[in-house]
């Protein structure tokens, strides 16, 4: 079974999510704050794992918050973790941020101490 391109709209809670798995190009961007974060994010994760057993050549991840709350935190390492099990390929996580915002800034660092993958805290002028 070949996997389908992921797309989610943006809601006001949650993020926009695509997903390429023939170019491994993969995009989540926007508010995740939404009222069960399990919920949103297990389909992904899932998606992930099924991707991570025929993945291309290089997977990269770009990561635009412009808010989250701590349990879409706890969900996206999960999703993280998920994308470290890609077998064989390269992975990396680039986290977006607004250059103003310390919050976002500081969410991306932490997660870097924790993610056994390349991850690269990107200051922008816009999300």
């Amino acid at each position: 079974m070949s996997l389908t391109t992921l797309h989610i709209k943006p809601t006001a809670f949650t993020p926009e999510v695509k997903f390429d798995p023939t170019s491994g190009q993969f995009e989540i961007k926007g508010r995740s704050i939404p009222e069960n974060a399990p919920e949103f994010y297990n389909p992904l994760i899932d998606w992930v794992k099924n991707y991570s057993s025929k993945p291309a050549a290089f997977t990269s991840v770009d990561v635009y918050f412009e808010y989250l709350n701590t349990s879409s935190s706890k969900s996206l390492m999960h999703l993280f973790n998920a994308l470290g099990a890609v077998s064989g390929k390269a992975v990396s996580i680039n986290w977006r941020h607004k250059k103003e915002d310390e919050a976002m800034k500081e969410a991306g660092e932490d997660f870097n101490t924790i993610v056994n993958l390349p991850f690269n805290i990107v200051a922008t002028d816009s999300i």
